[in-house]
């Protein structure tokens, strides 16, 4: 399946191009002149001093916007991950939300912003409530198969539709793994229960309860099996390697092993490859986008372990949310004040005015937009101009 937002089109082609037509109908004129300069060779002789006073100056000049410092480069990086890479958000090839955990509870979707567990009475508590932006309607929930925290969800070029898998337990019964649609409607089912996915470019990988791997397509077929590789113990046996986390980057998958080895899944032979030991432990850093994750006061990338920007000056990276969107800056934190971080110049922006409410209540949406709950109920927030719209009050 191809991933969303692959017909991608340049826009710019034909000014170019006019512009080389252009060149091209003068040089006859141009390459006319040489003739007339051999009959003069007094005049050829000053025109190579007048033209070499000018070609000193355009290398000075072509070499100022060729600079880079560390915000370009820093922006030339995640440029690349946000159009090629596979993270968490809203992005031009897929879209992609990990609802894990009782933190996660709203994400958007092409202007619908989709809020878990509004109502928490009973059975309402892992629904979802749509809220339109532009109509300012909030409608009913849906999502009646999740029925506990493991979800993941997740939108693929699959119909223009978004679907999420809930697996895990009913009460205390394992349940089968299910995919539905954002109607309610089941799309697929595998009778084999997981403990855990990862969504990545070329599919999902589900871990089972002894810790084996499956690579299902995006529509829940299976494709592989994947042997859990073995590391060498006492005694010259071997034993299989227990994963802590898995991560996509580069295209693949990544397993952090408990001996703090990088393993990464060869897409060709359907196995795992040792890569070494990690430069970064699981538990030093926070995600930014993608490979790249927020250690200290840096950020690196989690696959080589390299810094590829130190922030000094500037605020790190919002963490606990979404904090880059695909242009030229990204969404800045420090303490409670958030403030765009321009990488173009290095320069932040005034403090944004985000509600002024503890932010295990606020969700980052996208470059616009938050959501937050409080006593009375849950608010929409444009945190660019500090417009607030109600979504829903609380009976209460």
């Amino acid at each position: 399946l191809s991933a969303c937002g692959s017909g991608n089109t340049a826009t710019d082609d034909q000014p170019p191009e006019s512009e080389n037509v252009v060149s091209s109908t003068e040089q006859p004129e141009e390459s006319e002149q040489p003739e007339e300069s051999k009959e003069q060779p007094d005049e050829s002789e000053e025109q190579p001093d007048e033209s070499e006073e000018p070609k000193e100056e355009e290398p000075e000049e072509s070499e100022e916007p060729k600079e880079e410092h560390a915000g370009t480069k820093l922006l030339a990086l995640l440029q690349e991950e946000y159009q090629n890479g596979f993270f968490e958000g809203e992005g031009p090839r897929h879209t992609y939300f990990d609802l894990l955990g009782i933190e996660n509870k709203a994400f958007i979707f092409k202007g619908v912003v989709y809020i878990r567990g509004m109502i928490e009475t009973g059975e309402n508590l892992e629904k979802y409530f749509p809220y339109n932006i532009t109509s300012k309607e909030l409608h009913d929930a849906f999502s009646p198969g999740i029925t506990n925290y493991a979800a993941h969800l997740y939108h693929f070029n699959l119909n223009g539709n978004f679907y999420y898998i809930n697996y895990g337990f009913e009460g205390n019964e394992k349940v089968e793994t299910r995919m539905y649609d954002c109607s309610d409607m089941s799309f697929n089912s595998l009778q084999q229960s997981f403990e855990s996915f990862t969504p990545f470019e070329h599919g999902i990988l589900g871990f089972d309860e002894s810790g084996t791997a499956v690579l299902l397509s995006y529509d829940l077929e299976k494709i592989a099996d994947i042997p859990t590789p073995q590391h060498e113990v006492e005694h010259g046996l071997k034993e299989d390697v227990e994963f802590n986390y898995v991560v996509a980057a580069d295209g693949t998958v990544y397993a952090m092993g408990k001996d703090k080895h990088w393993y990464r899944l060869n897409m060709d032979a359907y196995e795992w490859e040792d890569t070494g030991e990690a430069l970064i432990s699981g538990n030093a850093f926070e995600p930014f986008l993608g490979k790249y994750v927020v250690k200290g006061n840096g950020i690196y990338n989690r696959v080589t372990g390299e810094e590829v920007f130190k922030c000094n000056d500037v605020y790190l990276p919002a963490l606990g949310g979404l904090s880059y969107f695909g242009g030229d800056k990204y969404l800045g934190k420090n303490g409670n004040e958030y403030r765009w971080v321009n990488l173009t110049d290095l320069s932040m922006s005034d403090p944004l005015p985000f509600p002024d409410v503890h932010e295990s209540y606020l969700t980052i949406l996208d470059d616009t937009y938050c959501v937050y709950e409080d006593q009375y109920g849950w608010f929409l927030w444009n945190y660019n101009t500090g417009e607030e719209e109600t979504i829903m009050l609380f009976d209460n």
